[in-house]
């Protein structure tokens, strides 16, 4: 029987390191600044049993410590087959499909006594099409899962609904919170397969609801459609991995219970931030 109660210190100490980061919002005490997701594991911001009943700590351990860190390792391990040294990885989901191969600037110590001037390094080729691919699902499947965690918080420790500037945003685009709530849920509900469902801040700082297959993510412009393109302000994930145990096939009660533990606070800062680099 898993123990349900475990400690983020402990978790962190027994299972995974992990890095200091930030995804579309600054840490809590910090002043917001530009997005961004670093090759490394947040640490999540509440203990494990602290979103029972609504979501499972058996889950979390399996979709944190298993799922997330799998994807995260094979980011990693694309990456450094093509020597592609990354600082965000946010940066890399808007062109995948134009990544190229670092440029050669290395020489041996035969080149470089050899040489009389430096030599061309050619034209920079395209990442081949299995790393590409291998970035789009793992890199994706890492800011989707680094956005997920964010978005969530313990009932009782955060606001019940949406705050000041993303509570206008949301009464404007869907003229009621409640009718945003059935949108979403909705999208969620209709979507087929694993996958994701977003609320979207546009270029055109318009929000939208909508949902991708798979490890896509809003930020991809080579793979949604171009109304659906722009910056997360909400995530959540559609694959069995995170309610199945719970929920089962119940797709309906594991969406129930996590309007139950939205981290509005982060809602509201993700979307000043966003609406700020507009």
């Amino acid at each position: 029987m898993f123990e349900a109660k475990i400690s983020r210190r402990r978790m962190l100490a027994t299972l995974l390191p992990a890095g200091v980061s930030t995804i579309w919002a600054a840490e809590e005490e910090a002043r917001p600044h530009a997005p961004g997701v670093s090759l490394h594991q947040e640490a999540l911001c509440f203990d494990l049993d602290e979103l029972e009943p609504y979501l499972d700590a058996r889950t979390l351990k399996l979709h944190y410590a298993e799922h997330h860190a799998e994807h995260l390792r094979g980011l990693h391990t694309a990456l450094d087959e093509v020597d592609l040294k990354v600082g965000n990885v946010v940066s890399l989901m808007p062109c995948l499909r134009e990544l190229k191969k670092p440029a050669q600037v290395k020489k041996s110590i035969l080149q470089l006594s050899l040489a009389q001037r430096p030599m061309p390094t050619g034209v920079q080729q395209l990442l081949p099409e299995d790393v590409q691919r291998r970035i789009r699902l793992h890199g994706g499947a890492h800011v989707n899962h680094t956005a997920f965690w964010r978005f969530l918080r313990p009932r009782g420790k955060g606001a019940y609904g949406p705050l000041n500037s993303s509570a206008k945003a949301i009464s404007d685009a869907f003229g009621t919170f409640q009718t945003f709530k059935e949108a979403f849920t909705a999208a969620a509900l209709n979507h087929f397969g694993p996958g994701w469902a977003w609320l979207v801040y546009r270029p055109d700082g318009r929000l939208v609801v909508t949902t991708t297959r798979g490890e896509d993510n809003p930020l991809m412009k080579d793979y949604v459609d171009w109304q659906d393109e722009g910056r997360p302000l909400l995530a959540l994930d559609l694959w069995e991995h995170a309610y199945y145990l719970k929920y089962k096939q119940d797709r309906r009660a594991y969406i129930d219970a996590w309007w139950q533990v939205v981290n509005w606070d982060f809602v509201e800062k993700a979307h000043q931030i966003v609406s700020r680099h507009a």
